[in-house]
C-alpha cells in the first residue's frame, strides 16, 4: 500500500516558497497543500483550513487589542477618581 502519492502534499509533492520572515515560511505545493513551518513545527493545511485559520488569528487579534484597550479605559478611569479622591 502507498501511503503517499503525492497528492497529499508529500515530500515528493513540488512546492513553492510563497512567504518567509524570522518567525517561518509558508510553502504551498503543487497539489494545493500548505505547509506553515515555524522553527521544528510544520503544519500541513487545506487552502480551506488556511482560509479558517486567517479567520481565527483576526478574531484573536481584534478580541486581544479590544481587552487591551478596554483595560486602559479602566486605568485612566481609575487614575481620574484617585485625582479627584474618590477611589
Amino acid at each position: 500500500m502507498k501511503l503517499d502519492d503525492g497528492s497529499s502534499g508529500g515530500s515528493d509533492c513540488p512546492r513553492t516558497r510563497l512567504a518567509e520572515n524570522g518567525l517561518g515560511a509558508v510553502d504551498v505545493c503543487s497539489c494545493g497543500m500548505w505547509q506553515l513551518h515555524i522553527g521544528a513545527l510544520t503544519v500541513r493545511l487545506t487552502p480551506g483550513a488556511v482560509s479558517e485559520l486567517l479567520g481565527l488569528l483576526g478574531t484573536a487579534v481584534a478580541e486581544h487589542s479590544a481587552r487591551r484597550l478596554d483595560g486602559r479605559r479602566e486605568a485612566e478611569a481609575l487614575r481620574r477618581r484617585q485625582r479627584r479622591g474618590e477611589a
